[in-house]
């Protein structure tokens, strides 16, 4: 596991931490307002829910900004944006209840604001088990063919294709095409030749037989520096990660 992983799974905990909390201190709202606790609890629980869920999405942003810096490019990354924001002015909201003239109005805010920041924490959680490939929506099956890495950043783009003889010696028989990348092969005695064009400066690399996502995966990576071709065997480690086989004990085979 690399610290890359391990730095998206503390994203998921804290978010998680975040969700709990903003939860747990609705229901005490609700159901336990003519306790004399209640209000310190509630206030307690919102600032650990902003805290968390803001330290999560900001610990996102960071991981993001290193590996590509490519912001708000999906569902997951764009309620995030949003999330984040209400997640500071809710608390906010919820102190300045006892210091304005306007109380009834302010406290329909901050009630109106925490049940919104809610449905968007659990979207915004389900959504980043969609992004990763946790969760699946019923789907036809659909062969992950491609993933381009660029510099240092990953991106996996997946497509459909019918099914092509691979027997041929012909490579313009046999390929697929994502976006601006190529890959086209063939079957030489029982080896699989192919080439994979992309008019990228940076890494280019193929995944077969993904798991989930980047998991599971077969790579071979391939760049050139200072003039000279260099090819890599790498294994999806995780949904959006890979690791040579070497460091992971194994052989390299290309």
């Amino acid at each position: 596991m690399t610290s890359y992983d391990i730095l998206w799974r503390i994203h998921a905990v804290l978010m998680s931490i975040s969700f709990a909390a903003l939860s747990s201190g609705i229901v005490i709202s609700r159901f336990y307002f003519k306790k004399k606790w209640r209000y310190k609890i509630h206030k307690k629980l919102g600032i650990t829910a902003g805290i968390t869920g803001v330290t999560g999405l900001l610990l996102a942003f960071t991981i993001v900004q290193i590996s590509s810096g490519a912001h708000l490019t999906s569902p997951h990354t764009i309620l995030g944006a949003v999330t984040g924001l209400l997640l500071i002015l809710t608390p906010l909201a919820g102190l300045q209840i006892r210091k304005t003239k306007k109380k009834k109005q302010m406290k329909l805010s901050h009630r109106t604001m925490g049940y919104i920041t809610l449905i968007l924490v659990t979207l915004t959680i389900i959504s980043g088990l969609l992004f990763t490939g946790i969760l699946r929506l019923p789907s036809r099956e659909s062969a992950s063919v491609v993933s381009e890495v660029v510099s240092e950043e990953t991106v996996v783009s997946n497509g459909q294709t019918d099914q092509q003889a691979v027997s041929s010696s012909n490579f313009s028989k046999n390929q697929v095409q994502v976006g601006d990348m190529l890959f086209s092969w063939r079957i030489e005695n029982d080896y699989l030749e192919g080439e994979l064009k992309s008019p990228g400066k940076g890494w280019v690399a193929i995944g077969f037989n993904p798991e989930n996502l980047m998991q599971g995966a077969d790579f071979v990576i391939g760049y050139v520096e200072d003039g000279n071709v260099y090819i890599r065997d790498d294994y999806g480690s995780w949904y959006t990660s890979h690791d040579s086989d070497i460091s992971m004990n194994g052989s390299e085979d290309i």
